[in-house]
């Protein structure tokens, strides 16, 4: 019996939701439509916005660059290339001498 019982409220409980949802009005297109036109418009000029912040920051990352690491960092390249020349003009040096060097 008390299974039957259940069920019977169960029964009723779910006609009571379906009345209820049979009653809310169905949202009107023009309104859904204007929310997302709204939503569209927000998101591009969020996009828009987002570019602009992306540039100013790859401006100031670029002049900082140019101004505190490129001259700093640039010394060691050439450094680099003439520690390399030297190196191979040395290594010819060598290759000279050993050249007129009898074994």
């Amino acid at each position: 019996m008390p299974g039957k019982l259940k069920l019977v409220a169960l029964l009723l409980l779910i006609q009571a939701c379906v009345s209820i949802v049979a009653q809310t009005p169905a949202p009107e297109d023009s309104v859904s439509e204007g929310v997302l036109q709204r939503a569209s418009e927000t998101y591009r000029a969020a996009k828009v916005k987002a570019q602009r912040i992306r540039e100013a920051v790859q401006a100031f990352a670029g002049a900082y660059y140019e101004d505190h690491i490129k001259p700093v960092a640039d010394p060691y390249i050439y450094m680099d290339w003439a520690s390399a020349s030297t190196s191979s003009f040395w290594d010819r040096v060598k290759e000279k001498i050993d050249q007129y060097r009898p074994i």
